[in-house]
């Protein structure tokens, strides 16, 4: 894209394409197939492989937050993820379309952002900068935990400031001129620089009830943005003067956002799966105490005993959120990981 790094990826139509790709990236069909060419190779040099295990991941086309998103480490399990994700039902659509073609991509290990930027024709301005918490939960390798709110702002951030000016050339790359974006990048180090590979585009906002954080932690969002974007400074329409203190006046925006108290989105996960058979509402209570604790949610159906539950493989399998917001970042961590570890005991099931 435009010279930039990439994750390597593929669109594929049929399963063929799909195994193709797969072993052009060094997936190879089993573990028994790895043992028996290092065999072979240590044995009579005839054959020179990669000890180490190469995957790639295979989502939809149109996702959203890890959904039906799959790791897979051998053949077998492409194949497998392939059909699963082939044919599947488009997330959102109004038609009721399906998945024709299934997205591969090569797995970069690294630290995952996702960056919220606004562009006003061509000038770009990041409203946001996120990092993931995906861990693995449940058999599923992506789990969302927690969407931590971070600073690219000061000289010291050199990653942060790398990944959103990264996200403004791939921007500019595809000619996305006006507007918002939600980019999700992969940074590592590589030889003691900074590398920053694209992941995916999306030309939406990002699909959590981000403002109330952004507001509380950076002092705007967004959708204040888009507004300054494509209304601020119409010369041609007179604003009433009492709306004036409510307007973002885009010119004020800092390219690259300043954070001036710690916040997060935090995901409950499920590690049980069956019928509710006791609401923890003690640990409830306690998560809600904590300092940092803004705002949280239980979904509805969590919160009558007798309904079903799944363990959470993916965003849409999770129980409900929590906002946190504080200034001190030693607290603000503590009661992250308090709540990380309560979400193990929210609910009880019936065996």
């Amino acid at each position: 894209v435009g010279g930039l790094e990439v994750v390597q990826q593929q669109s594929c139509e049929n399963l063929e394409e799909a195994l193709e790709f797969a072993r052009k990236l060094g997936v190879v069909e089993d573990e028994k197939e790895i043992k028996g060419r290092e065999n072979l190779n240590a044995e009579k040099r005839e054959v020179r492989i990669t000890t180490q295990r190469k995957m790639v991941v295979v989502k939809p086309p149109r996702g959203v937050a890890s959904d039906d998103v799959h790791l897979c480490s051998n053949l077998a399990s492409v194949r497998m993820a392939f059909d699963k994700v082939h044919h599947s039902p488009v997330f959102g659509s109004p038609t009721s379309s399906k998945h024709e073609r299934v997205l591969l991509q090569e797995f970069a290990s690294g630290v995952e952002y996702a960056v919220d930027v606004v562009c006003k024709d061509g000038e770009r301005k990041v409203a946001a900068l996120w990092r993931y918490d995906k861990r693995s939960a449940n058999g599923a390798p992506f789990v969302y935990f927690g969407t931590e709110l971070v600073s690219a702002a000061e000289k010291e951030k050199e990653v942060e400031r790398a990944v959103c000016e990264y996200v403004f050339k791939a921007l500019e790359a595809l000619s996305v001129r006006w507007g918002i974006s939600h980019v999700e990048v992969i940074a590592d180090e590589v030889d003691g620089r900074i590398r920053v590979r694209l992941v995916e585009v999306n030309c939406r906002q990002h699909n959590t009830d981000f403002s109330p954080l952004t507001n509380a932690c950076i002092g705007y969002g967004a959708l204040d943005m888009v507004l300054a974007a494509h209304l601020g400074g119409d010369e041609h329409y007179n604003y009433p003067p009492e709306m004036e203190r409510f307007r973002l006046n885009w010119d004020s925006v800092p390219t690259m956002p300043s954070i001036r108290a710690k916040g997060a989105i935090l995901h409950f996960v499920s590690y049980v799966e069956g019928k509710i058979s006791r609401i923890r509402h003690d640990v409830l209570e306690e998560i809600e105490g904590l300092d940092s604790v803004m705002d949280m949610h239980i979904y509805p159906q969590f919160l009558e005993e007798g309904n079903e539950i799944s363990k959470t493989v993916d965003i849409r399998s999770d129980t409900g959120w929590a906002h946190l917001m504080n200034d001190d970042e030693i607290e603000f961590r503590r009661d992250y990981d308090r709540i990380v570890e309560l979400m193990k005991d929210m609910f009880e099931v019936k065996e």
